[in-house]
């Protein structure tokens, strides 16, 4: 049953990336969440049980995007442009092919190297390509949020539904086998897809249903009410600055009528739900005192990341991290940087940051002229802020992906005008 579970997922994701390149990204990008459907006992769920899946965790991905190129291949030649993003993750790959060389086990980063090539940075290359071949690039984007949204609602719900029945003892919402963390990212962005279809009558994304725009209004307070479930605070921080800057660059005025209802909405919604869940386990890690387990790890990552690049300024070598600490990576984009690249890390970081100034810039000078600019830049913030807290290199393809979009739009902006 697993295997054809896992045949039948394999084969509707390739066909909607052959069909629709955007909608197969937007199910690679939650591919860790899609799969735990896979082996899923709804009467009796196992929420830590999780273990790899090779056939949809990499093979899917790759065969996803090597088929989105021969769809564009089919309907003429393929054109990329090279720009300052392009320089970011040159480097990076160079990097880290460099410092494999010296690091602790050779074989182990030159795997995870290939992960980033393959499972990581390879979103931000498909998701340029594909908006830059494209006949109807922000058709293709509209696509994207819409079925991020829907995968968002039925993940969400599933999720619920097995915590509320089956999960006892589980004490952060998500589905069984997924980590709290990427299943929090996934409503995130459900949210966020919401708030903008609520704060634009839908004309955003072309919806012109009132039945759509309606239910809508009833899905920005569950599924916001689903991301507290969650309790990951790294998140709902990301989520928050990401809406708070949408706000500031577009200028937007929110009613208060529109504010009244849905505060109201949403505070039905909490009477609802803590009918259901005890309000200490609801919001037990955003309460919880700063001597909790995740706040002492990153404390020890601080420590131990810097004293590795006084110790190694040239590095240690990718996912060489475990060999010098009780930890398996340090949880932050610029840590590990520094950490495990030594100066090159380091440099890295630098001009990452130039490019997210240069992306700021960009956003407001052209804000009025192209809302798109604050869109996808305010998605880049949300899952950047997240690298600050959460995963490893060559997990952070939420940011890598928005990256392309964000370079794809400016490539298409500068030559529409």
């Amino acid at each position: 049953m697993e295997l054809l579970t896992t045949f039948i997922l394999s084969v509707f994701i390739v066909y909607k990336s052959f069909r629709t390149p955007m909608v197969g990204v937007a199910l690679l990008l939650q591919i860790n969440i899609v799969r735990s459907l896979v082996g899923l006992d709804i009467f009796n769920p196992c929420f830590y049980c999780r273990e790899p899946d090779f056939i949809l965790g990499a093979i899917v991905p790759v065969l996803c995007f090597v088929v989105i190129i021969i769809k564009l291949r089919l309907s003429g030649k393929v054109k990329y442009v090279l720009d300052y993003y392009d320089v970011y993750f040159t480097s990076t790959i160079l990097v880290l092919f460099l410092t494999s060389i010296y690091s602790k086990d050779f074989i182990n980063s030159i795997g995870f190297s290939l992960k980033y090539i393959f499972l990581g940075s390879s979103y931000y290359f498909i998701s340029k390509i594909i908006l830059i071949n494209v006949n109807n690039p922000y058709k293709q984007l509209k696509s994207f949020f819409i079925w991020s949204l829907g995968i968002t609602v039925i993940f969400g719900l599933l999720g619920t539904y097995l915590y509320i029945f089956k999960g006892e003892f589980v004490y952060r919402l998500t589905l069984p086998g997924v980590h709290a963390i990427p299943f929090s990212q996934l409503i995130g962005l459900g949210v966020f897809v919401s708030f903008l279809i609520f704060l634009t009558s839908g004309r955003i994304f072309d919806i012109q249903s009132k039945f759509s725009i309606n239910l809508n209004k009833v899905l920005l307070p569950v599924t916001m009410l689903i991301l507290f479930g969650t309790n990951t605070r790294g998140v709902m921080l990301s989520l928050a600055v990401a809406i708070i800057f949408y706000l500031y660059a577009a200028k937007v005025k929110i009613p208060k009528r529109t504010l009244y209802i849905s505060g109201g909405l949403i505070l039905a919604g909490l009477i609802v739900v803590i009918n259901y869940i005890e309000l200490e386990v609801l919001f037990s890690r955003i309460l919880a005192k700063q001597t909790n387990e995740s706040t002492e790890s990153r404390y020890i990552a601080y420590i131990d990341s810097l004293d590795l690049f006084i110790k190694h300024p040239l590095g240690i070598g990718p996912s060489s991290f475990k060999y010098y600490s009780s930890l398996p990576y340090p949880h932050n984009l610029i840590l590990e940087n520094i950490a495990e690249y030594g100066v090159f890390g380091l440099l890295n970081i630098v001009y990452l940051f130039c490019i997210i100034l240069y992306m700021f810039k960009l956003t407001i000078t052209k804000a009025r002229i192209s809302p798109w600019f604050i869109i996808i830049f305010s998605l880049f913030l949300y899952y950047f802020f997240e690298t600050m807290f959460s995963f490893t290199l060559w997990m952070h393809k939420g940011m890598y992906l928005f990256m392309g979009v964000f370079a794809a739009h400016h490539y298409l902006y500068r030559k529409n005008k």
